[in-house]
């Protein structure tokens, strides 16, 4: 790609762009229910004057800027104007506690900080004192902040006008720092989720996250007259991988929703031409779908079921490269005039072209669906610090894979399963942690931890984590990720952990009810309940549950069966430390936490009584007290568990 031959850096990208679109809208926000647009001028200016002031300040090349705050244009604007001025940027979740936002700022050593709001600047003044490296918390929306008078804190339009100052006397020097920018600097620092422990920083390079946008764009093509929609946290690697520097490579319209809460709608009236969302917001699509079904008038419910086979078939054909004949044609497309085409527009994809699923393995069921109703998904299979590593182009969709590697990607599957990945889309190393990165590159090779099969179309099947794939006592192997991801597809159930290892001979679940979808279904089953932990164990939920485990083992060999399950008193929660911030499970703390329930699975135990720390969502804390029942999937309906 010429462009990113040409422009090695991301400020660099800016540059060019607004040399080409000066007066093209390059951003979209949504404020007060009002999209206001932005150009590439008024982009590029933003980013020089927020720069010059940064550095007026005391910014120096190699400095570390932490951000925080959702996905807005000033999020954006502080994180390249950082990379112009030669500085490095790092972000933080926005729903992190005190405690995590002091590890990132202090262990990346972060000299400023870019807030978002009165939230996230009251976390950074309570741990100042901690942070002596920090000279300033600069934040963009003044709400709530007016009789704030610290002196650390200072308003971003003031740094925008420090900027403006700082050029009369230093004319030049933003147009200099871009041009010194090398693509082999590094740009970011992505703090992973820390599923076995503490965050790891992992540095990238400009040339590493340009290089893997560009491999994701020479499979999904877009160009200056689309829109995409910044929905992924921009702490996140996917957020640069997948929609910042796709925006920036092809000068495609960055939009951003109003709020997290009013994505779905926002994003319906930006009529996206490219979407890629995460294996939990496909699966809460499904359910969305699935719960309307559940309560729509029998008419609907009617259409949906005579057509949604029909939606079924052709995907199904889709998948196997072959074209339907003119009967399915025309059942499809009155299909898809009474049904499909008002639900694309429901869920706002009725523009779309295309649409991508990333991080972990989606459940096969939603992603049948999803191309059922006409939705192009493809799958994506990418990491940190690895980059892109495969894709499905178009005509070439397998379902049971994650595509075939990227561009200029090589990859090598060792004897154990252990994916190696070798590219220009690597990362540079662990921040601070030279043990762990000799660990993970090695001889040029980026060990990823994964377990992967290639099939015979030379695409890469992902399984799980490699540390994280079960074998029982028989030998036999199982994929705990995989069960896992074929459960939440039920409307009934919110999570899953599979657990089993060498010293069990069979797998067994945890599993958390959707206590919404739940509670809809025991009203209309006249089953009278008072709290979630009464209902999670009630006989009638458990045979709800178990059918539910029956389906997804039909899928599994007999040996990888789930035998026992538990239905759990409570949900999985991410302030209890039970999982990540983008809400993957944290496996060994929640084997350790619930060891003596899991001892019960596999012991002759009915049941057992939990007690287990609860954080209420007004901050108190408390402990639960229960009984939870152990029950067997081969009991018959309405067994006594």
């Amino acid at each position: 790609m010429e462009t990113r031959d040409r422009y090695d850096t991301i400020p660099k990208l800016i540059a060019h762009n607004y040399d080409q679109w000066a007066k093209q809208t390059a951003m979209c926000m949504k404020k007060f229910g009002v999209w206001e647009r932005y150009s590439w001028r008024r982009y590029y200016e933003n980013v020089k004057y927020f720069s010059l002031g940064l550095i007026s300040l005391g910014l120096e090349r190699g400095d570390v800027v932490c951000i925080i705050g959702d996905n807005e244009p000033e999020w954006f604007w502080g994180e390249f104007a950082t990379q112009a001025a030669g500085g490095i940027v790092t972000g933080v979740f926005v729903d992190s506690v005190p405690s995590e936002v002091k590890y990132i700022a202090e262990h990346s050593g972060a000299r400023f900080a870019i807030v978002n709001d009165q939230e996230q600047t009251d976390k950074f003044l309570e741990i100042k004192d901690e942070l002596p490296n920090l000279q300033k918390v600069i934040y963009w929306d003044p709400k709530g902040l007016k009789n704030y008078d610290d002196p650390i804190l200072i308003g971003f339009t003031e740094v925008l006008r420090l900027g403006r100052e700082y050029e009369e006397t230093h004319t030049g020097l933003f147009e200099e720092n871009v041009e010194k920018g090398d693509g082999r600097d590094i740009a970011f620092i992505y703090y992973t989720s820390g599923t076995t422990g503490l965050p790891k920083g992992a540095r990238m390079s400009h040339r590493a996250l340009i290089s893997t946008a560009a491999g994701f764009i020479s499979r999904y093509p877009v160009d200056k007259y689309d829109d995409l929609v910044s929905n992924f946290p921009a702490a996140w690697v996917g957020d640069s991988y997948f929609a910042t520097i796709p925006h920036l490579l092809t000068g495609a319209r960055l939009n951003f929703p109003e709020e997290p809460d009013t994505i779905t709608e926002d994003t319906r009236e930006t009529g996206p031409d490219f979407v890629i969302y995460g294996p939990r917001q496909w699966e809460g699509l499904v359910s969305e779908i699935q719960v309307k079904m559940i309560d729509a008038h029998p008419l609907k419910r009617f259409c949906y079921r005579l057509f949604l086979p029909v939606g079924h078939k052709i995907a199904d054909l889709s998948f196997q490269n072959r074209k339907p004949n003119l009967f399915w044609k025309v059942l499809y497309k009155i299909a898809y005039f009474l049904l499909f085409r008002p639900l694309k527009d429901k869920l706002g994809l009725s523009r779309v072209r295309f649409a991508v699923t990333g991080s972990s393995v989606l459940s096969l069921d939603t992603f049948r669906l999803i191309h059922a109703i006409g939705i192009e998904l493809r799958q994506n299979y990418a990491s940190t610090e690895a980059g892109l590593i495969s894709s499905h182009g178009k005509s070439e969709i397998d379902f049971e894979s994650v595509g075939r590697p990227a561009l200029d990607t090589e990859v090598r599957v060792m004897d154990d399963g252990e994916l190696l990945v070798r590219s220009e889309s690597m990362f540079d190393g662990y921040h601070q942690d030279p043990e762990k990165t000799n660990a993970v590159l090695i001889d040029g090779w980026c060990h990823t931890g994964d377990a992967v099969n290639i099939n015979d179309k030379g695409h890469l099947i992902f399984m799980d984590r490699l540390d994280h794939m079960g074998e029982l006592s028989s030998g036999a192997k199982y994929a705990p990720q995989y069960i896992e991801g074929r459960l939440r597809f039920s409307p009934y159930i919110k999570d899953a952990m599979v657990i089993g290892d060498k010293y069990k001979d069979y797998v067994s679940a945890i599993v958390n009810m959707d206590f919404a979808m739940v509670g809809k279904w025991a009203e209309r089953n006249r089953l009278a309940y008072t709290t979630f932990v009464d209902l999670s164990q009630r006989d009638e939920v458990a045979d709800l549950i178990r059918t539910d485990l029956i389906r997804v083992n039909s899928y599994l060999p007999e040996a990888s069966r789930v035998r026992r399950f538990v239905l759990m008193h409570k949900e999985f929660d991410a302030d209890e430390a039970e999982l990540t911030r983008t809400r993957k499970l944290r496996r060994e703390f929640m084997e350790e936490r619930y060891r003596e329930l899991i001892n019960t699975l596999y012991g002759d135990g009915q049941e057992v009584t939990i007690e287990a720390p609860v954080t209420y969502r007004d901050g108190r804390r408390g402990v639960v007290t229960t009984s939870i029942k152990v029950r067997d999937i081969s009991e018959g309906q309405n067994g006594n568990g």
